[in-house]
C-alpha cells in the first residue's frame, strides 16, 4: 500500500507542476497516467493469481478435512479391535492436522491480500479519474494561454496576417493602376459635355469664317 501511495503522490506532484511550466506537459503527465494504469493492470493480475491461491487452498483443506474424517472414523472402530493399527490412524490423523493448520494461515494471508489487492484497485481508479480530470482541465487552460498569447503576438495574430494579406492585394491594385495596366474608366456624361464644347467652338470659328468671306 506505501507504495501505492508513493506513486500517486509522485504522479500527482508531476501533474501539479503542469500548473508552473507550460513546457509540453500534456504529454508528459499522459505518460505518468500511463503508467499508473499499467501499474493497475500488474495489480489486477496478482489478485487473480491471489484468487486461483485461495481456490487451491480452499480445496486442499477440504481434501485434507474428509481425510481427517477418514482416520479418525477408522481409528475409532479399529480401537477395540486393533490398538496398533487404530494408533497408526491417530498417526496419520495428526499429520493430515499438520498439514492443515500449515495451510490455514497462507489462505488467511491470501484472503487478506485478495482484500487488500480489491482495495488499492479501487482507490487507483479514483486516483485515474481525478488525474485525468486534471488533465483535461490543465490542458484546456494551456490551449487558452497559448490562444491568448497569439492574439498578442503581431507575428503570430491570425487578425495581424488577415490584414497583411489584404495590405498586399490592395498595393498591388495600385501599382497596377499606376502602371498603366489597368485601362482609364470612360464617364460617358462627361464626354457629352466635352462633344457639345468642341461643336460649339467649331460652329463660331464656322461664323467668323461666313462673315469675313464677303469682303473678301
Amino acid at each position: 500500500m506505501n507504495s501505492l501511495k508513493r506513486i500517486f503522490f509522485t504522479l500527482k506532484a508531476q501533474l501539479d507542476e503542469v500548473a508552473d511550466d507550460f513546457e509540453n506537459h500534456e504529454a508528459v503527465a499522459g505518460v505518468a497516467i500511463k503508467e499508473l494504469e499499467a501499474y493497475q493492470g500488474k495489480t489486477r493480475i496478482h489478485q487473480h493469481r491471489l484468487q486461483e491461491m485461495i481456490q487451491q487452498f480452499e480445496t486442499k483443506l477440504g481434501d485434507l478435512n474428509k481425510e481427517a474424517e477418514t482416520w479418525s472414523a477408522r481409528a475409532v472402530k479399529l480401537k477395540e479391535q486393533d490398538e496398533a493399527k487404530a494408533l497408526e490412524c491417530v498417526k496419520r490423523l495428526v499429520q493430515v492436522q499438520k498439514q492443515m493448520k500449515a495451510i490455514e494461515p497462507e489462505l488467511a494471508k491470501a484472503k487478506e491480500q485478495f482484500g487488500q489487492c480489491h482495495k488499492d484497485l479501487s482507490e487507483i481508479q479514483a486516483q485515474l479519474h481525478a488525474l485525468h480530470t486534471q488533465k483535461e482541465v490543465l490542458s484546456a487552460r494551456q490551449n487558452r494561454i497559448h490562444l491568448q498569447s497569439s492574439l498578442r503576438t503581431e507575428h503570430s495574430n491570425p487578425a495581424t496576417g488577415a490584414q497583411a494579406v489584404f495590405k498586399r492585394w490592395e498595393q498591388s491594385v495600385i501599382g497596377a493602376e499606376l502602371t498603366g495596366s489597368v485601362p482609364p474608366i470612360k464617364d460617358s456624361f462627361a464626354d457629352e459635355f466635352v462633344q457639345e464644347e468642341s461643336t460649339l467652338e467649331l460652329q463660331i470659328l464656322l461664323a467668323e469664317l461666313a462673315i469675313k468671306q464677303p469682303n473678301e
